[in-house]
């Protein structure tokens, strides 16, 4: 124990200095620190109304007096703050005077009109208290009218404040020590699992250098966005820990070190993730749509639709927030809390593809790659990023069901495997309509190739998923689908009305669509669709995916996991063909829409063949393992990048 404990202090300690050397450096090279008024603001700026979006141009009108204070800022160094505005104003109504202040103090004054001007000021260094507090006054403010009754002072195109060239200035000592906490505790962590010393210590220092760009990105350092840091570290950590240490204690031997490093991985994964998700700078897109939904569930309004175009509706499944629901008790921030769930639910269903290939193929380091490229599929990366939660909440819970299935399907035929099975497939039909009809036809497929005499053995099974898909689906439509028929009789009713208005019309061809006056060609839309799927899952994953499917086994294929595979690619080709169904030109862009909803739940089975085809060229030849480990590399920069354009 006490070698243990020593163990953990050090790499502990190596991961904090590692962490303070990462984050100074990290916070010099970031560009100035600019407010563009094209998205929300963050929460230590008041007086600037929201961003406008008016003529191609984005601006924030000011009040009277607006504020942004940047706690900590380092004050040994000066500063140039820079602010570009105009008046906005028409006659008879005068130009009014901008001034800029720092602590009080009146650094700059200049005249607006209403063509784009620059105020800039030298904050001179100063020894005393941190932190800088920039203040906009602006004179002859005025009211537009009784429709809308803001103070109005100019407008705002950009805000920024720099350095001087010469002058390298030093992070505020909230984010700092927040960042060297948070890497000595998953240091430790690392350190207490019980991979290898040298591993331990490179993982920790890797993720001390990553949490460096987000938490010295933008206003980060400046806000309660610092406070959160630590907190994630620690029940990460924690978890990390109490997974491995159970998992040790229920097994009849010690985890390998392969499948340490999973948890591992997914851990430090998910951790980054989410300070991405957390940060001020990230946009909420739908966040906001996704946190009054859940206040909605909370309420008791449990039944409730999404409109469509042409009034057609469908019907917006509540299984995320019902999970989040209970955990509102701890946390206030809604918005924060489904980004929570959301992320914590797709690093658990990565972490089950170990477990799902370990058993059935007996190949952990396959399994392990698997994990790790899952984490890089660019797909994933846009719908959280754009907040569409329940898709990405309904396809992690699909995923944990699928490798569950694949886990217990040679085991004994019982109760409790049609229980998991079904509460697992219910959670995902309840969570989102798209993932209902795809995990629908995936399970239904599943389960005729389990009851086919492919592999033996996996015939009890095939009937226990007949039996958990049907429960599943007679629960989902029963507790809540069941209560939509006014809707479905709608939506039948408007495709009724425009299929007879069809030929009585000249076609539509909004500007938003495909720019023709005629739906496109079939060919055309195979094309499109093919290359969704290559941007969708990343063309070295594609790559990798072929190359492992044309090398997998026999021995595998005729397996569990193997005919899941089989599942998902019947599934894909399956709602591939009907998304690339003929529409109207103006449902043209919803088809292709739906094209990434395919790939996206069909994505487990490329990543696993990906993972295959990519130790197969790792264990051939030194060639094959050069170009796989170089494919390898591009997917996970590629799938980094996507996150990293939260």
């Amino acid at each position: 124990m006490m070698r243990v404990t020593v163990r953990a202090f050090c790499v502990a300690a190596l991961a904090s200095l590692a962490a303070a050397v990462c984050c100074a450096l990290a916070y010099a090279m970031q560009p100035p620190l600019t407010i563009d008024m094209d998205r929300d603001l963050p929460r230590n700026v008041s007086g600037i109304y929201a961003p406008e979006f008016v003529n191609g141009e984005t601006f924030a009108w000011t009040s009277s007096r607006a504020k942004i204070a940047l706690p900590g800022l380092d004050r040994r160094v000066p500063w140039t703050c820079t602010i570009r505005f105009r008046g906005g104003r028409s006659a008879p109504l005068p130009q009014p005077t901008v001034d800029l202040q720092v602590d009080g103090v009146t650094l700059g004054s200049q005249e607006a009109t209403n063509d784009l001007r620059e105020l800039a000021v030298t904050v001179p260094p100063t020894r005393g208290r941190p932190g800088l507090t920039l203040t906009i006054t602006v004179s002859n403010s005025f009211v537009p009218g009784p429709s809308d009754r803001r103070e109005l002072g100019v407008q705002i195109d950009w805000l920024q404040c720099r350095t001087a060239a010469s002058s390298v200035a030093l992070p505020p000592r909230r984010a700092l020590a927040a960042a060297m906490i948070a890497a000595a505790l998953f240091g430790a962590a690392m350190a207490l699992i019980g991979i290898t010393t040298g591993s331990a210590v490179g993982a920790a220092v890797l993720i001390a250098a990553a949490q460096a760009v987000p938490i010295s990105a933008s206003f980060g350092p400046y806000t309660t966005y610092v406070d959160r840091i630590v907190p994630l570290a620690f029940w990460l950590s924690l978890g990390m820990v109490l997974v491995v240490t159970i998992a040790d204690r229920l097994s009849a031997q010690r985890l390998r070190q392969t499948a340490r490093f999973v948890v591992a991985f997914s851990a430090g994964v998910l951790y980054l993730k989410l300070l991405g998700q957390l940060h001020p700078a990230k946009p909420l897109v739908d966040a906001l749509f996704q946190a009054h939904r859940l206040e909605w569930v909370m309420a008791g309004r449990y039944f409730f639709t999404q409109p469509m175009p042409s009034g057609v509706q469908f019907p917006y499944a509540i299984g995320l927030y019902v999970v989040s629901a209970p955990w509102s008790i701890i946390a206030r921030d809604h918005v924060a809390l489904l980004r929570i769930v959301v992320c914590t639910a797709e690093a658990i269903g990565g972490a089950l593809l170990y477990p799902m290939i370990a058993r059935t193929w007996g190949d952990r380091l396959t399994a392990a790659a698997a994990t790790v490229l899952f984490s890089a599929v660019p797909i994933s990366a846009v719908v959280v990023a754009n907040a569409n939660l329940t898709n990405a909440f309904g396809e992690a819970i699909a995923l944990a069901t699928m490798a569950v299935i694949v886990m217990w399907a040679g085991t004994t035929v019982g109760l409790m495997r049609v229980v998991v099975w079904s509460a697992l497939a219910s959670l995902a039909f309840l969570s989102h309509v798209s993932t209902f009809a795809l995990l629908l036809g995936t399970l239904l497929t599943l389960a005729v190739l389990y009851v086919l005499p492919l592999v033996p053995g996996l015939r009890p099974a095939g009937k226990s998923v007949f039996l958990a898909t049907a429960i599943a689906v007679v629960f989902s439509t029963v507790t809540y689908y069941g209560h939509f028929t006014d809707v479905y009789r709608g939506a039948l009713r408007v495709r009724q009305t425009t299929a007879a208005a069809a030929g009585n019309t000249a076609p539509f061809s909004p500007s938003w669509a495909t720019g023709q006056a005629e739906a496109s060609s079939f060919a055309s839309r195979l094309m499109s669709g093919l290359r969704l799927t290559v941007e969708s899952a990343g063309w070295p994953m594609c790559l990798l995916a072929m190359l492992g499917a044309w090398r997998l086994r026999s021995s595998q294929i005729y397996s569990a996991l193997g005919l899941a595979l089989a599942a998902w690619g019947i599934a894909f080709a399956v709602f591939l063909g009907v998304a690339l169904m003929r529409v109207d030109v103006q449902y043209e862009r919803y088809s292709l829409e739906f094209v990434g909803r395919v790939v996206y739940a069909t994505s487990p089975a490329i990543v696993i063949l990906a993972a295959y085809g990519a130790m197969w060229g790792w264990r051939a030849n030194p060639v094959s393992r050069f170009a796989s480990a170089a494919l390898v590399a591009i997917t996970l920069v590629l799938g980094t990048r996507a996150w990293m354009q939260w």
